[in-house]
């Protein structure tokens, strides 16, 4: 079996359908994708440093400034001076940025957990080969902090 060009429409359109309610929480909060990705990241790897997240976001911390900056001026993440070098900072979400990143993950949670009862467990895993073959190279390449998102465990494992 062959990729055509339906299937680039199909993984557009999902695309869009997967990340519609999560917008929809976000914008409700004047906030976008870029602050979501980041929420992630910080609630799922507290202690993170700047560098780190930048990089496991695939962006630079040039990229990075302004969407830390908007979440830390809502108190939706904190940024602390760790002991071993004034300057580092260590990330980690507030419990309202916790609170906002589940409330926009929470829908695109259900609505996969929705597909895949639809589509049932062969699918779902077809589903993970096939996102996981698109994602290898980007994984491979990444901090400790993404593979772990990926592949499960702790930052540290």
């Amino acid at each position: 079996m062959f990729a055509n060009e339906r299937d680039i429409a199909l993984f557009f359109m999902g695309w869009r359908s997967f990340v519609e309610g999560a917008d929809m929480v976000l914008a409700g909060q004047g906030l976008g994708r870029v602050h979501h990705r980041v929420l992630y990241v910080v609630v799922r790897s507290a202690g993170i440093g700047v560098g780190e997240l930048a990089g496991a976001l695939g962006i630079s911390r040039q990229a990075l400034h302004r969407p830390l900056s908007d979440l830390r001026a809502r108190e939706l993440i904190t940024a602390a001076v760790p002991a071993r070098s004034k300057r580092e900072r260590e990330l980690s979400a507030t419990t309202a940025g916790r609170e906002l990143e589940r409330a926009a993950t929470g829908p695109q949670l259900a609505h996969l957990a929705e597909v895949f009862e639809a589509a049932g467990p062969a699918a779902a895993e077809g589903w993970r080969q096939v996102m996981r073959g698109l994602a290898e190279a980007s994984v491979s390449q990444a901090p400790q902090t993404t593979r772990s998102l990926v592949n499960g465990g702790t930052p540290d494992a």
